[in-house]
Parts: C-alpha cells; structure tokens; sequence
C-alpha cells in the first residue's frame, strides 16, 4: 500500500481518539454541574486543538520527506554539473595534449635564412651544422650568412639581400639588433616570418627565443668565478660589444649578483668591448695585469673572451693565482681547461638553439602559429632525433615589439676536463 494511505489512516485514528477523549472529559464536567456552554466551547476547542497537533505532526512527517527529495534533486543537478565539468576538462586536455608538440610534423619546401653575428669562429660553425641539418632533415631549404667580422652594416645588407631574394623566414642572431630592426620591419611588411635569438630588445620581430634567462646565467658564472676567487679580489669584465644586448645582460646579471652575494670582491672595470676576438681578449687581460697587480679574476660574455684572457694568464704565470670564467665552448677553449688557466666555461648548444628558431618558423608558415603557447613542448614538435634538451617547458613573457620572448632552459656548465669529454664525438672532435 502507498506510505501516503497508509500515513492518512493514521491521522485519523489519532484524531478520533483525541475526539473520544474530549467527549468523555465533557461529559464529567456537566455531571457535576457545570456550565453546559462550558463544555461546548472546551470540547470545541479541544477538537481544534486535537486538530492542529496532528496537522503540525503530519507536517513534520512530510518535512523530512521533502527536504530529501530537496537534496536528491541537488545530488542529482551537481552529478550532472560535475560529469559536464569533467568532460570540459578532458576536452581541455585532449587539446593542450595536441598542442604540445608531438603531432606536429613540420611542412617542407620553405627557403630559410639563418643570420649569425660573425663567421668562422666555432660557436657559429656549429650553428651552420645544425642549419643544415634542419634542411636535411625536413625538407626546408637552408642556409646560414654572416658578416666576417662583427659589423651591424655589413648584417645589415645580407638582410637586404635575403628580402630581395623572396625567402621564407628569417632566423637572425644579430650583433646589434636595434641596428636591423629597420631592415626586418620591411621583411615582415612583406609576410617573411622573423625569429631572433640572443635578442630580448629585438623590436622587429614574431619571436625570439632564448636559451635561459640571461641574468640567471650571468650569476651563474659569477658564482663559479667567486668560488676560484675565494670570495674576494678585484675583477673585470667584457662582452663583445655594449650593443649586444644578452651578452650586456649576462654581465649585469653577474655583477648584480656579486654585489649581493660577495661584498669582498670589486669591479675595477665592466663590460670592456672585444669585438667577439680572442687576440683582442688576450691583449686587455694582459694590460690589466700590469694596471692591476692584485687583479684576481675575469668574467668574460663571448665565446672568444675567455679564452683569450686565460691564455694571457697562462703566459704571464698567474695560473691558479687569476680565476677566469666565460662564455665559451670546448671546440675553442678545451686547451685554457685542461691547463688551468680557464676556471669554468658556460654555454648552451647554439646548435640546438638554431633548430629551435627554424622549429618555430616553419610551425608559422604552415599556419600552427596558435600551437606557439606555453604547452608547447619544442623539443618534440622540433622531431630532432634526441630531442632539444632544455626546450621542452618554455617560458612566454611580451617582446620589445609586438613579438613574444620565449625563454628554455638550457644552461650548461663545464669546470672539468671530464665533463668537457661528454661533447667529444665518436670522430674525436668535439661538437660543441
């Protein structure tokens, strides 16, 4: 039987016994003389009464009824709700999966050219290697330019030269990028993709890739040049050039970080100009020796510096006695470390970081520019067999201009013969 039924039957059984009773108890009250109205008006009112406990009974047995069916409807709208949620998420999910760059495949055919500061030095011999090897490997026409000496005038008009040609993307490495930005604005005017690299203030360009954070990097170095120094002593510093502007950053990332951490050490001079040339690097450290004889220690931002200075300290005895550290790679600088005269050198693969530059150009020509996100592993959507360690989580912060700057995370240090035997390959050169 329904529980409703069932519930009715039992009110009334209730209310005819409170009615039976009421009856009973006006009854005593006449036989002894009372008020014959009297009773009336109780028993009347004891019937209204009888009535109104056993509604306010009756609502309270449906309450609990009601408020059940209250909370049922609501598990039911929030398992509802959260199933909705739970596909939305795995949508989300499935789609930044895709962006991450595994199924990617690169489309071929594009003309690229890749822009280095200064040919025939090593850091850019391995740059052209990787350059060729994008080509190879995707079906992309390739190649790299440069100036012979680091010259902004001279970079200036191999972009020209590239425009004038009608290629695809140009990947630049400038030595001053404020120089070719006028020159790049022209190329993008004419829908030719732009990457830059080693250039956080380039304004003309999509994006520019760097391989760490360039202050990070520069403490880096001044942490290992503090350590060979003792925490104490007077050093120098140089880059290239005060134009070059991740090698300006790198300097000032060290000595911001020797003035907070090593308040015994002392900058006798900063960022002296070298023109990326290890003879001029070698001639400074010498002239600093004799300004400065109880000089202790060099930090050096390009690949030709370091190597320069120490090969100075190695002639003028000062092994073990002037710390050295820089920007360098073992292909240049193997002899200064096994020595001693060089400290420590830090790097990055530029051979990864130009793979990395074409990765991204051609990911725009084929119209991919909206996979370009912070779920972008490059390492994978680049398909380099081993990948590009240290471009598989990126950083997205806004450019100069209207580009974007992406930082990896691709910092390597070697201040041992043995680390530097790990990028000797199997020809017994090294790569790097």
């Amino acid at each position: 039987m329904d529980d409703s039924i069932l519930k009715e039957d039992e009110m009334k059984k209730r209310l005819s016994w409170l009615l039976a009773l009421t009856l009973g108890a006006s009854m005593v009250f006449t036989a002894c003389g009372a008020n014959a109205a009297a009773p009336a008006s109780s028993a009347a009112s004891a019937k209204s009464e009888a009535e109104e406990a056993v509604e306010e009974e009756a609502a309270e047995e449906e309450a609990p009824a009601e408020e059940e069916a209250t909370e049922e409807a609501a598990s039911s709208e929030a398992a509802s709700s959260a199933e909705e949620a739970t596909e939305e998420a795995a949508e989300e999910a499935s789609s930044e999966g895709a962006a991450a760059g595994g199924d990617i495949t690169l489309g071929s055919g594009y003309d690229i050219m890749t822009t280095v500061k200064l040919l025939g030095i090593g850091w850019f011999d391995r740059t052209e290697t990787m350059v060729k090897e994008f080509g190879a490997n995707t079906g992309n026409n390739c190649y790299q330019t440069g100036p012979s000496e680091a010259d902004a005038a001279a970079t200036n008009q191999l972009l020209e030269d590239a425009i004038a040609t009608g290629v695809d993307a140009i990947c630049i490495i400038p030595f001053a990028p404020a120089s070719a930005d006028s020159v790049l604005a022209k190329a993008r005017e004419q829908g030719i993709v732009v990457i830059s690299h080693e250039a956080t203030d380039q304004v003309e360009c999509d994006y520019d890739i760097e391989a760490f954070d360039n202050y990070a990097y520069g403490a880096i170095l001044m942490d290992y040049l503090a350590e060979g120094m003792g925490e104490e002593g007077e050093y120098y510093t140089t880059v290239g050039a005060v134009t070059a502007t991740s090698q300006c950053q790198w300097e000032e990332g060290g000595y911001n970080q020797q003035q907070e951490k090593y308040p015994n050490m002392t900058a006798v001079d900063r960022r002296i100009e070298t023109q990326d040339e290890q003879a001029n690097s070698k001639s400074i450290m010498a002239e600093m020796i004799n300004t400065y004889p109880d000089l202790k220690g060099f930090q050096g931002a390009t690949s030709q510096d370091a190597p320069g200075g120490a090969e100075a300290v190695a002639e003028a005895g000062m092994i073990g006695k002037i710390t050295v550290v820089g920007t360098s790679m073992p292909s240049i600088a193997s002899k200064q470390l096994e020595e001693g005269s060089l400290y420590a050198m830090a790097l990055w693969d530029p051979g990864l970081s130009v793979y990395a530059m074409q990765t991204l150009a051609v990911m725009m020509l084929d119209g991919n520019g909206d996979l370009i996100n912070e779920n972008l592993d490059l390492s994978a959507a680049s398909g380099y067999e081993g990948g590009l360690e240290g471009y598989d989580k990126l950083i997205f912060t806004d450019g100069a201009g209207d580009g974007k700057i992406i930082y990896a995370n691709a910092t390597l240090v070697i201040d041992s013969v043995e680390k530097m035997e790990q990028y000797r390959g199997a020809d017994g050169e090294f790569y790097l």
